[in-house]
């Protein structure tokens, strides 16, 4: 199971709206719990799985309740809301947790109040009894989005080209993983396969401590059922054969969603700017070509 810490490596995690589930935690956390209920497991099994192998999320101020929501709604959709879950979830409403945080990061009065109106709402759901636990789904297989050796062409919001390049891709896994190598490349002019031959990768900066930034590089593994085609723009220029194979169990560790392939090349030079120059480089050609020693 891959675990949600791995996404809290991106900054752009957050909410988009007011309801329960409009928050990349809440989605994540049920797809996990889903992915597990479909495996055999009993929710209170899964429950206490992913509290012990998300317990960043846990200890983190502002989305721990995004994590309980999750698992008190994907357990009561199954009939098998545990009741220390349902204590935690009423404890954070009712004592007014949430509001008070929302309140902190900046709601207007509006926004708090279609919140409060949403949470009373909530809490009633689960202190009703479902008619029917949803059933358990057959897993399914995937095949990643794109194929290993890919030069894919990145559309930038602000109508630019951005580059990536496909370092390993999977079939008829779970996931269907891609591991994407993003490279140092803004243009009018989408890349070109012969660019790809001589890229360097594109580096990132990273807290490493309160007052301390790492370079990173931006090679990270993309999950195929997380893909939408109208939330990021790549289109396959050409391809380009590579010799190295990768894991996900022991290479580039990093999950991150599409999505944010594009901000991530638009974001370096903020990050550039604001934390210090890129000390590193890494040339594309040495994740492609296998060396001996």
């Amino acid at each position: 199971m891959i675990s949600l810490q791995h996404y809290k490596n991106h900054p752009q995690m957050g909410s988009w709206g007011t309801g329960i589930s409009s928050n990349d935690i809440f989605e994540d956390i049920k797809d996990e719990f889903f992915e597990l209920y479909n495996d055999g497991y009993e929710p209170n099994e899964i429950a206490q799985k992913l509290i012990d192998s998300n317990q960043e999320i846990v200890n983190d101020y502002e989305e721990a309740n995004n994590f309980w929501f999750a698992l008190a709604l994907c357990q009561w959709e199954c009939k098998l809301l545990e009741p220390r879950i349902l204590m935690r979830v009423t404890q954070i409403i009712e004592s007014g947790n949430d509001i008070k945080l929302w309140k902190e990061l900046g709601a207007d009065k509006s926004e708090v109040t279609k919140r409060k109106k949403i949470l009373e709402k909530f809490l009633e759901k689960l202190n009703s009894e479902k008619k029917n636990p949803k059933r358990r789904e057959k897993k399914i297989f995937r095949d990643s989005i794109f194929k290993k050796g890919h030069c894919l062409s990145v559309q930038l919001s602000n109508g630019l080209f951005g580059a990536a390049f496909v370092l390993e891709s999977e079939e008829q896994t779970e996931y269907g993983l891609n591991l994407i190598a993003l490279c140092d490349y803004i243009s009018d002019k989408t890349p070109t396969v012969e660019f790809f031959e001589k890229a360097n990768v594109l580096f990132s900066k990273d807290q490493d401590s309160p007052d301390t930034y790492k370079d990173y590089p931006l090679v990270s593994w993309y999950m195929a059922p997380h893909y939408k085609a109208n939330e990021v723009d790549l289109k396959i220029i050409g391809s380009i054969e590579i010799k190295k194979s990768y894991n996900n169990e022991r290479d580039y560790m990093r999950y991150v969603h599409w999505k944010y392939i594009p901000s991530q090349i638009e974001d370096q030079a903020e990050l550039v700017a604001k934390h210090g120059e890129i000390k590193m480089k890494l040339k594309l050609s040495s994740l492609r070509i296998k060396t001996w020693l």
